[in-house]
């Protein structure tokens, strides 16, 4: 979970950043950054997953890279608990991407109504 509360953090400050420097459009930014983050996570997964599908290739069960190890808990390893994982990540990349475009448009008609109004 440490993965998941850096990458929050990283987020935010970046939003927030992109913001008071004056960047355009910074909360789509913010998520095509958070989608970036996801795609990392889930190939991290993927690879653990994988990898502990083949027995002769490990010695017992654990995170086969660092990411991955910074996701998972010490406590849950198991090849089920790797696949939930990986899922549930792929699910979150998944909406992530769908949101990205309406955040977009809803960030530009705001930018645009704003401008307008002034």
């Amino acid at each position: 979970m440490l993965f998941l509360f850096l990458c929050l953090l990283f987020v935010i400050v970046s939003i927030f950043t992109f913001r008071r420097v004056g960047v355009s459009n910074p909360y789509s930014k913010g998520v095509a950054l958070a989608i970036f983050l996801s795609m990392v996570a889930v190939v991290c997964l993927a690879q653990n997953y994988t990898q502990s599908l083949i027995p002769e290739a490990n010695d017992g069960i654990g995170a086969s890279n660092q990411i991955a190890y910074w996701i998972i808990d010490e406590h849950d390893m198991s090849k089920e608990e790797f696949r939930n994982l990986f899922e549930q990540s792929f699910y979150l990349a998944l909406v992530l991407i769908i949101a990205y475009p309406l955040v977009l448009v809803v960030e530009s008609k705001l930018i645009k109504k704003i401008t307008s109004g002034a």
